[in-house]
C-alpha cells in the first residue's frame, strides 16, 4: 500500500514572537504551489487569526498519517522572485543565535517592504561636498599593503579624502564584476558622501540602503542589488541585510562609531560584528577604517590570523589645538562656562561670516566633584570609582554606595569642592548673551530638541547651508561635516567623559578627541576647555595612539574575577516599570535567581559573573523607572549561555555586547 505524502513548508513568520517559544511553524503546500515554494521564499501564511508574511526555512515531504495536528495551508505567494537568499538566512540565524533574539524579529527586519510603486522622489543627497585628492604615490603604497590582506584594520587621520582611497580599492572589485558594501554609521554620512561615488562611478551601478528611505525607494534599491545591477551598495547597518549576489568587499567607515550598535529595539545587533560575519559568509575582504578604532578591533589586529593593522598617519595641524585651563580664567574673574579665549574667537570669526561648533560631552545629568585647589576628584572608598552627583548625594555606579556631599577635600583639606558639568541649554544661554542684540543664529542640537519635534536632518541641512552660525550640542554634533566654513570647534570639559565609571570612558574620549582634531585644516581652530589641564589624555592628541591602546588593554585585565572586553563578553539586562518599588523588586528577584543558577552549576560558576541591580544613568525614561544588571561572560558555549538567559522573564531587555553599561 502506497502511503499518501504531502509537502510541508517550515516557515518563520515575520512578526514579534517571545524569545522562548518556537520560531518555526509548519504549513501545508497546495499542489498548485508545489513548484514555487522553496527555501527562502517570502509568502503569506495564516497566523493567529490574521495573514502575515513569512519566510520558508525548509520544505519536506511527510506521510499524512504521521501528522498529529491539523496544519494550516499557505495563504498565497508573493512575486515569483521575492525571496531571501541562503546567505541572508545564514546571517539571520547568526544574529538570532549570537544576540539571543527571536529569529522571527530578525526575519521581520530583513524582509523588504512590499510595493510595486516606483519612488516619487530621488534620494536626498548633498551635492556640494568636496573630496580632496591624495597623492597617487601615497595611494599606491596603501593599495599594495591592503591588497595582500583579507581582513584589514586601517588606522588613519585622513579627512574626506579617504573616500578617494576607498574608490581606488573598489575599482578592482568592479572590474571583477563583484559587489562592494560601504557601511557608514549614520545616514548623515551617506547624505554627505554618497554623491561622490555616484560621480566617480556610473549612477546606475550604485544603490543606497538605509532605514531613512521611503518604502518605494527601499524596494527600488533592493531590486537593483538583487539583480546585481548595483555593484556598489552604500548604507547604514540596515544595508547588511541586502540581497547581495556576489559580495567581495566590505568597507566599514568610522568603525568605532557607537551608531553601529542597535540599542533601542530588537534585534540589538552590532553592525561591525555582523559585517564580519557577512564577510565570512561571502568569503569577502573586509576593511575596518577609523581614526581611533575600538579597543576590541585593535586587540584583534594583534593576532595575524584575525586582522592586519595598516596605519597611514599624515602630518596634521596640532598647532591649531588650544587647551585652555579654566582655573586660570576663574582667577581673572571669568566664572562663565565659556573661556575668554573661546569668546574672543567666536566674536572675531562669527562676524566674518564663519561658523562654529560647541560640543558638550555630557553623559546624562551626571556631574563630577572636584577640589579646585589640589585637583582631587571624589572617588568611592570601596572601589576607587569616580563618584557622580545624583539627587544631592554622591553615588558610585559600580558598587552602588551612596554618600553625603563632600564639603572639605580629603586630600588637601581645602574648602573649594566644586561639582560641575554643563548642559547644552545652559551653554546656549551663555552664548546668546555674548551675541545679544545681534543677528546671529544659535541653535542647539541634542536629544531634548529633537524630542520636541525639531527635525534633526533640517538642523544639519541648515548648518551645512550656512543658515546657522553656531551649533551647540552633545553627541549629535559630532559629524563628518566636510565644511571649510567652520572656523572653530570648541570642546567643553571632556573630563566629564573620561572620569566616568564606564569602562569605555577613556576609549570614547580618545575617539572623539581624535575625530574632532581630524576635522580641522590650517585655517581652523580647536579650543579645548578643561579643569584638568595635567590629564595625560590630552597628550594623545599630538602623539601615537599605540601606547594608549597597549595601556588600555592592560587596564581591562582585572586581578580577580572576569576581566572586561576584549577578554570577556558583556550582557546588559534592563528592566522597566512605571512603579519604582516594583521595578527594584523585580530586579532583585531576577538577580537572586541568576546568582543561584550560577553558583549551583560548577560549569556556569567558572564562566559567568553578575553585578547586583543598579539604577540606569537615565533612571527615569518616558515615565518608566529603569534597573540594570551586567553579566560578564567568558562562556564559549552558546547553549550554556542560553541556559542562563532562559531564566530571565520576557519583559526584560537582553542586550549582548552593549555599547555602555550604565
Amino acid at each position: 500500500m502506497i502511503k499518501n505524502k504531502i509537502l510541508i513548508a517550515e516557515v518563520v513568520p515575520a512578526v514579534k514572537l517571545p524569545r522562548n517559544v518556537s520560531q518555526v511553524f509548519s504549513y501545508t503546500i497546495s499542489p498548485k504551489m508545489e513548484k514555487e515554494v522553496k527555501t527562502g521564499k517570502i509568502l503569506e501564511v495564516p497566523f493567529r487569526n490574521k495573514s502575515v508574511l513569512g519566510v520558508v526555512l525548509d520544505v519536506k515531504k511527510e506521510v499524512s498519517e504521521n501528522i498529529k495536528f491539523k496544519l494550516k495551508e499557505i495563504s498565497s505567494l508573493q512575486e515569483k522572485d521575492l525571496y531571501l537568499s541562503d546567505q541572508q538566512i545564514q546571517l539571520a540565524k547568526f544574529i538570532s543565535t549570537y544576540y539571543y533574539t527571536p529569529l522571527s524579529l530578525v526575519i521581520k527586519a530583513i524582509v523588504p517592504p512590499l510595493t510595486k510603486n516606483k519612488p516619487r522622489k530621488k534620494i536626498n543627497l548633498n551635492y556640494n561636498c568636496k573630496i580632496p585628492d591624495i597623492k597617487k604615490t601615497e595611494i599606491n603604497k596603501l593599495l599594495k599593503k591592503i591588497e595582500k590582506k583579507n581582513k584589514v584594520l586601517l588606522i588613519h587621520n585622513l579627512q574626506a579624502e579617504r573616500h578617494n582611497l576607498y574608490s581606488e580599492i573598489i575599482k578592482k572589485n568592479i572590474k571583477a564584476k563583484a559587489q562592494t558594501l560601504i557601511l557608514f554609521p549614520e545616514y548623515f554620512d551617506i547624505y554627505n558622501f554618497a554623491d561622490f561615488y555616484k560621480n566617480k562611478f556610473k549612477k546606475e551601478k550604485i544603490a543606497i540602503l538605509t532605514s531613512e528611505l521611503t518604502k518605494n525607494q527601499y524596494s527600488s534599491e533592493w531590486e537593483k542589488i538583487k539583480s546585481a545591477n548595483a555593484q556598489i551598495i552604500i548604507g547604514t547597518r540596515q544595508a547588511l541585510f541586502a540581497p547581495f549576489r556576489n559580495l567581495k568587499l566590505i568597507i566599514c567607515d568610522d568603525e568605532n562609531n557607537s551608531s553601529y550598535k542597535q540599542w533601542d529595539q530588537n534585534p540589538r545587533y552590532h553592525g561591525i560584528k555582523t559585517a564580519q560575519k557577512l564577510a565570512e559568509i561571502f568569503k569577502a575582504k573586509i576593511i575596518l577604517s577609523s581614526t581611533a578604532p575600538s579597543v576590541e578591533s585593535y586587540y584583534l589586529s594583534k593576532d595575524p590570523n584575525q586582522f592586519s593593522k595598516i596605519e597611514y598617519i599624515t602630518k596634521k595641524f596640532a598647532r591649531n589645538i588650544d587647551i585652555v585651563n579654566m582655573e586660570n580664567d576663574r582667577k581673572t574673574g571669568n566664572y562663565s562656562a565659556l573661556s575668554e579665549r573661546l569668546k574672543e574667537n567666536l566674536l572675531k570669526n562669527i562676524y566674518n561670516k564663519k561658523q562654529a561648533i560647541i560640543f558638550i560631552p555630557r553623559l546624562g545629568k551626571n556631574t563630577i566633584t572636584k577640589c579646585r585647589d589640589c585637583e582631587y576628584i571624589a572617588q568611592c572608598k570601596n572601589c576607587e570609582n569616580i563618584l557622580i552627583l545624583q539627587n544631592n548625594f554622591l553615588y558610585c555606579t559600580r558598587c552602588k554606595e551612596k554618600t553625603n556631599l563632600i564639603k572639605q577635600c580629603p586630600k588637601c583639606e581645602g574648602q573649594r569642592m566644586n561639582s560641575f558639568g554643563y548642559g547644552s541649554e545652559e551653554i546656549q544661554n551663555e552664548t546668546e548673551k555674548l551675541f545679544e542684540g545681534k543677528n546671529i543664529k544659535i541653535v542647539r542640537l541634542d536629544s531634548s530638541t529633537t524630542q520636541k519635534g525639531t527635525n534633526q536632518n533640517k538642523i544639519q541641512t541648515d548648518f551645512i547651508n550656512g543658515k546657522i552660525d553656531i551649533l551647540i550640542g552633545t553627541q549629535m554634533v559630532l559629524k563628518n561635516w566636510n565644511m571649510e566654513n567652520i572656523s572653530t570647534f570648541a570642546i567643553l570639559f571632556p573630563e566629564i567623559i573620561f572620569t566616568q565609571s564606564e569602562f569605555r570612558s577613556k576609549e570614547k574620549t580618545i575617539q572623539f578627541l581624535k575625530f574632532i582634531s581630524n576635522q580641522i585644516n590650517e585655517n581652523q581652530k580647536i579650543i579645548l576647555q578643561t579643569n584638568d589641564i595635567e590629564n595625560k589624555m590630552f597628550s594623545y592628541l599630538k602623539s601615537d595612539l599605540n601606547d594608549f591602546y597597549t595601556q588600555e588593554i592592560e587596564s581591562r585585565k582585572l586581578p580577580s574575577g572576569i576581566s572586561y572586553p576584549p577578554f570577556s563578553q558583556l550582557i546588559k539586562l534592563i528592566y522597566k516599570n512605571n512603579n519604582q518599588f516594583l521595578c527594584q523588586r523585580e530586579a532583585e528577584i531576577t538577580y537572586l535567581d541568576l546568582k543561584v543558577a550560577i553558583e549551583k552549576n560548577e560549569k556556569l560558576k567558572n564562566v559567568f559573573q553578575i553585578t547586583s541591580p543598579f539604577p540606569a544613568s537615565n533612571f527615569i525614561e518616558y515615565g518608566k523607572y529603569r534597573q540594570n544588571m551586567i553579566i560578564k561572560s567568558i562562556c564559549s558555549n552558546i547553549k550554556d549561555r542560553d541556559s542562563l538567559l532562559e531564566i530571565i522573564k520576557e519583559d526584560w531587555i537582553i542586550d549582548i555586547d552593549p555599547d555602555n553599561i550604565s
